[in-house]
């Protein structure tokens, strides 16, 4: 499929990769997930709690589920039991919810004043959706309706209330502005009088629900986003309200992995799984399916920018009761065929075809091969090794070289046997090594390398971000229209490449603004992808495509500050953690295996591939935490020298003017 579209139309296309970017009505961007019966949303009547990374679509499925989506103008035709799931989305202001602490104010006015934010901002939010459901295709409720409410039964909590509708919001609105002016000035502002959160919303939805009869058996859904940047008793607030959730109203939580540590609540109670919640982790959902998921995103926004055409329908992506449609074979087939198109992968053999068309890369390999041969003191030819009709057994040959269990006449006659019959060791040296030796060739410093090009690579660099994913789109797309006036699909492999290498290093520079630990993480990054891109290039390539770890013991074993920066840097998906899948030895114990996010892997030119790890000793992994300049710099020297690396092509780039060191 080759076809064209005017780059004029197509530099801003993907841009908007979060929901934030997208406003509060977001049913015209949104893409049904496919795990979506799992979650049980419209039907629960028990608390849900969303957990996964950055994203992963957290904020836009709650922004989906809140009334602005249900209730959307651009929806041509609203479900009857719309009503039955009225969602209310709330994201506290990291920034004042930190405010609301201490500065000489008691802890118990302090959870009053929470609970009375909490109380303003709900009931706004539960007379706007009245609104966003008047004006709707809902045709059970008209304005007519919401302005023959009477408030009057609400000011037992405040005497200022008005009756109606439209004047209660504005007086809610009004006691918000003053109370966040109350807090910037707690010292000298006068308390205001606070309203009970949970109570006053339930009887706000109770004088509702009295006088409009298509309302009565509605349940109020609250979706707090990023509960993980609640204070502490912020937190057991919620909890409580969690805990305590019945209809017409029911708490629900997003949040980050391993971010829910506080399960306290107010009273002597704590939360229980199961009991009182049901937790959904949206990575291991999007796991299954990503590829089909992600393409499926896609075309619906490039459809929408009328960049391409899409395979699939818009409504169906919209539709939960289609779900089972996008479940056949035959359509994952053709979407993922269809994304493909777009943004061709690169095959290995032409991976490495493409060493031998580019005369640079030609000469790469035949240096690396002469100097191989001069390091062994062999008397045979540079050009013996180098096959155009079997360029992955060649472009091993020079890693094979450098190992001393292989004498390079060994290496020379299976070169033959491969050439002539395909038989022999080299199958296995190429699967094991292919990757390893490809990206030597390219080196750090050397144009993109295709490895990371293509719609299937785009998904395994996401690893179930959405947003990664999109942006690796756009940035591919914005690359191939930059200096032309039109476009030709499919996008140039090498576009894509160049493409993932800077979208790698924006969102390596993003990591600094990951939360109170951001410099740190940051710092952390820029020192493990060093380890990995000196383990890369490794001459031998003995043990390839190393970018992940595993701790061992040292001489200082892990303190709890290094179990909580772990925790930290797993809750902003800079690392997955994974059970160990091998062992060294029989006395060796299973444990946990760390993975640098695949998205790094492009900036330090390695593998994004889940192939073989490094075992670090906890004074390693102590020293990449929180070591000094020099600690970290003999601690790559010693690297450097384990693997025959001449470590000065590599170290530097951590101390660039881009780390934070």
């Amino acid at each position: 499929m080759i076809f064209v579209t005017k780059a004029e139309a197509t530099r801003s296309v993907l841009t908007k990769n979060r929901a934030e970017e997208l406003g509060a009505d977001v049913w015209r961007n949104f893409v049904v997930p496919r795990f979506f019966g799992r979650l049980d949303l419209y039907t629960a009547r028990k608390p849900r709690i969303i957990v996964g990374g950055r994203g992963c679509g957290k904020t836009m499925l709650l922004r989906y589920l809140s009334h602005q989506s249900a209730f959307s103008l651009n929806r041509t035709i609203v479900p009857n039991d719309a009503l039955k799931h009225i969602g209310l989305f709330w994201r506290a202001d990291t920034q004042f919810s930190t405010m609301m602490t201490k500065r000489d104010v008691p802890d118990d006015v302090w959870v009053s004043a929470f609970s009375h934010m909490a109380a303003l901002i709900l009931g706004i939010e539960v007379l706007k959706s009245l609104t966003s459901i008047s004006r709707s295709k809902c045709e059970h409720i008209r304005d007519s309706d919401i302005e023959r409410i009477d408030f009057s039964r609400l000011r037992a909590f405040d005497d200022s209330f008005p009756n109606s509708s439209l004047a209660l919001m504005s007086t809610l609105e009004e006691k918000l502005w003053a109370f966040e002016s109350w807090v910037s000035n707690v010292r000298s502002g006068t308390i205001p009088t606070f309203l009970p959160g949970q109570a006053f919303v339930t009887s706000l939805i109770d004088v509702i629900q009295q006088q409009v009869a298509p309302l009565k058996g509605s349940t109020f859904f609250v979706y707090i986003d990023e509960y993980e940047n609640l204070s502490e008793y912020q937190q057991r607030i919620v909890n409580t309200w969690l805990k305590h959730s019945e209809h017409p109203l029911i708490f629900n939580l997003a949040m980050k992995r391993n971010a829910f540590q506080i399960r306290q609540t107010l009273g002597a109670e704590s939360l229980s799984d199961i009991h009182d919640y049901r937790a959904h982790d949206l990575e291991l959902y999007l796991s299954d399916e990503f590829e089909v998921f992600a393409a499926e995103v896609l075309f619906l926004n490039l459809s929408l920018d009328d960049i391409v055409e899409s395979p699939v329908e818009e409504k169906l992506l919209r539709d939960p009761e289609r779900l089972t449609e996008r479940q056949a074979s035959e359509y994952k087939k053709r979407i993922i065929n269809a994304a493909q198109s777009l943004f061709p992968d690169v095959s290995h053999e032409d991976l490495a075809s493409n060493v031998f068309n580019e005369p640079a890369l030609l000469q790469k390999l035949r240096d690396r091969i002469e100097f191989a041969l001069q390091k062994r003191k062999s008397q045979l030819l540079a050009s013996s090794f180098i096959r155009p009709s079997i360029p992955q057994a060649s472009i091993v040959s020079p890693v094979l070289l450098h190992r001393q269990n292989l004498q390079p006449q060994t290496v020379a006659d299976e070169l033959d046997l491969y050439g002539k019959e395909h038989k022999g060791r080299f199958d296995d040296w190429i699967h094991n090594n292919f990757i390893g030796a490809l990206l030597l060739l390219y080196g750090p410093h050397f144009r993109a390398c295709p490895f990371y090009a293509g719609f299937h690579t785009f998904c395994h660099l996401a690893r179930g971000n959405l947003r990664h994913f999109l942006e690796l789109c756009h940035k591919s797309i914005d690359q191939a229209s930059a200096d032309l006036g039109t476009i030709s699909w499919p996008l140039d492999p090498d576009t894509e490449a160049e493409a993932a290498r800077q979208t790698s290093t924006a969102f390596l520079g993003e990591v600094k603004s990951f939360g109170v630990f951001g410099n740190q993480l940051h710092a952390f990054v820029y020192r493990l992808g060093t380890v990995f891109e000196l383990a890369q290039q490794r001459p031998s390539q003995s043990e390839s495509e190393r970018n992940h770890f595993a701790i061992t013991s040292g001489r200082q074993p892990l303190q709890e500050s290094e179990f909580h920066f772990l925790n930290e840097a797993i809750k902003w998906s800079v690392l997955f953690e994974e059970k160990g899948t091998k062992k060294k030895d029989s006395t060796t114990p299973e444990s946990s295996e760390y993975i640098l996010n695949p998205i790094y892997a492009p900036y330090f030119h390695i593998s994004y591939r889940k192939k073989r790890r490094i075992d670090l000793s906890s004074d390693d992994l102590i020293l990449l935490i929180k070591g000094s300049v020099d600690e970290v710099k003999t601690l790559f020297n010693r690297f450097a020298k384990d693997w025959e690396v001449e470590a000065a092509e590599v170290i530097p780039t951590l101390f660039s003017s881009n780390s934070s060191e």
